[in-house]
């Protein structure tokens, strides 16, 4: 003991000045944006491919469980699929246009080429976190894979954040259990849209806000909660969760409701995703860009 306080007292100077850099450095990434973004981009770089060979590590002793869940996400692109042949309205998907001749009263199906609406690149979690107020995921993919900031990120039980920070291998995802994430989000079959957020307590319960008065009664627990379309990041219809208790008057704006929603995707149990790039994102952008405000 002895020694260590007679090391400590020679070398007391060099400590303090360690610790003093250490702590103004932490003010620096803290409180300036884009030190912020430049220290992000660095540790996703150098802490990326550590990460990820830990990852298949661990991905090689759960080999079953991850063959599970690919036979659950086909089983679900099964199903949109089956649904998408059954209806038989005037519908334009990603690859074909669907019309119905309403004279004849039968189906005449042109099939014609075009572009997607947008393009999906599957993705695997390598970091995650939930226990904080502000919750990030680092993916295995970047630049080099076509990711860019903006973009969604989704699995087929529902939404999981938005890419906000993109290097050439690796890229951040902000989670929807952040305190910045809003997404638009509708209760499906009534009309209700409003703004998905976290309150940083339960992780797996979201607060669905600015929902207007009038649809109180048409809004019951246990109906689906899914993406409204007015966004350029996230497709319609994305499932996000189901209603968990009737709407309440919203303690932060009583001139409207807020409802509770429990997450379909548990983001404590997130591997494989997909990021989600609008195509017509920029011409879309460009376009607004001519609105006068």
């Amino acid at each position: 003991m002895g020694r260590l306080l007679q090391l400590l007292l020679r070398n007391g100077g060099f400590v303090t000045l360690v610790f003093v850099e250490l702590f103004c450095f932490m003010l620096i990434v803290r409180y300036n944006t884009s030190q912020a973004v430049i220290w992000a981009n660095t540790t996703d770089i150098f802490g990326g491919r550590f990460l990820e060979r830990r990852q298949r590590v661990s991905d090689y002793f759960s080999l079953q469980e991850r063959a599970d869940s690919l036979a659950a996400v086909v089983d679900s692109l099964q199903e949109r699929l089956a649904f998408a042949r059954y209806v038989q309205v005037p519908v334009r998907d990603t690859f074909y246009r669907v019309t119905y001749d309403s004279i004849t009263g039968s189906d005449s199906l042109r099939r014609k080429h075009v572009r997607p609406l947008y393009e999906h690149v599957s993705a695997r979690v390598i970091e995650n976190s939930v226990t904080g107020v502000n919750n990030w995921l680092l993916l295995n993919r970047g630049k080099n894979d076509r990711i860019e900031p903006h973009t969604a990120v989704i699995t087929p039980n529902g939404v999981v954040g938005i890419v906000r920070h993109v290097s050439d291998n690796f890229s951040i995802v902000m989670s929807v259990l952040h305190s910045q994430t809003k997404i638009t989000a509708s209760v499906q079959g009534t009309g209700a849209f409003g703004s998905l957020e976290w309150d940083g307590k339960n992780p797996d319960v979201m607060s669905l806000r600015n929902i207007s008065k009038h649809f109180k009664d048409k809004i019951v627990p246990g109906a689906r909660v899914v993406t409204s379309g007015y966004s350029l990041m996230f497709p319609k219809d994305i499932p996000i969760g189901v209603v968990e208790a009737a709407p309440a008057e919203d303690s932060e704006n009583p001139h409207f409701l807020v409802v509770r929603v429990r997450l379909g995707q548990s983001m404590s149990d997130v591997t494989d995703v997909s990021v989600v790039r609008n195509l017509f994102s920029p011409e879309i952008d460009s376009l607004k860009s001519k609105i006068k405000r």
